[in-house]
This record gives structure tokens, sequence and C-alpha cells, in this order.
């Protein structure tokens, strides 16, 4: 019996010390996806919020690459709530403007109505 226990605590002493290293790992490379995924999250808002401006002043906005950041942020279920309150905000400011393309409110509110059923 003696044999068993010391036995035991042997294998136990070997995997404490390799289960805790595979956790820490796996927390570090959880943390450094988290921060990828915040840092191009708030990429995408600043992309479809921001004008640029061109080489002469102008500020222009593409309206492509705006339905395309629309389409992407279906894929950040974590900002879900937020990406949904935006979105709607912005849905006020553009359907008041003109310079903005059917197509593209087109996408928005099909992004909308995605977020709107996955909450």
């Amino acid at each position: 019996m003696e044999l068993n226990l010391t036995a035991l605590i042997s294998i136990f002493s070997i995997l404490i010390p390799v289960v805790w290293s595979a956790y820490q790992y796996l927390d570090t490379k959880r943390r450094d996806q988290d921060l990828r995924e915040f840092e191009n999250y708030h990429n995408l808002i600043k992309g479809l919020v921001q004008p640029e401006h061109t080489p002469n002043g102008e500020k222009v906005i593409f309206a492509d690459r705006q339905a395309a950041i629309l389409f992407e942020l279906r894929h950040f279920k974590r900002y879900y709530p937020i990406s949904y309150r935006i979105l709607l905000n912005l849905k006020e400011q553009w359907h008041s403007l003109s310079t903005y393309y059917p197509r593209l409110i087109e996408e928005l509110n099909l992004t909308i109505e995605y977020l709107k059923n996955k909450l």
C-alpha cells in the first residue's frame, strides 16, 4: 500500500507542473487572441466611421470598403451588443445623408438584422 501511495504522489508531483504550464500557455494564447481581436475590431470600426484624407485634403469614405467592414462585423461575436448599438446609430445618421449608396444601407440593414437575431 505504501508503494502505491508513493507512486501516486510521484505521479502527481510530476503532473502538477506540466498541467500548470499548459494552463499558463493556453491562458497566454487566449489573452493574445483577445488583444488581436480587440485591435482588429477597433480598426474596423475606425474604417467604417472615420473618413480618410486624400492628398489634396478631401475627406473620402469608400462605400465598398464600408460594406466589407459591415459584413466582417458579423464575425466578432464578443462585440455583438455594442456593434448592434453602433450600427443602429449609424443607420439614423446615414439615412439623413444623401451621399451614401443604397447598397451600403442595404448591407448595414442586413448586418443589423443578423446581429439582432444573434442577440
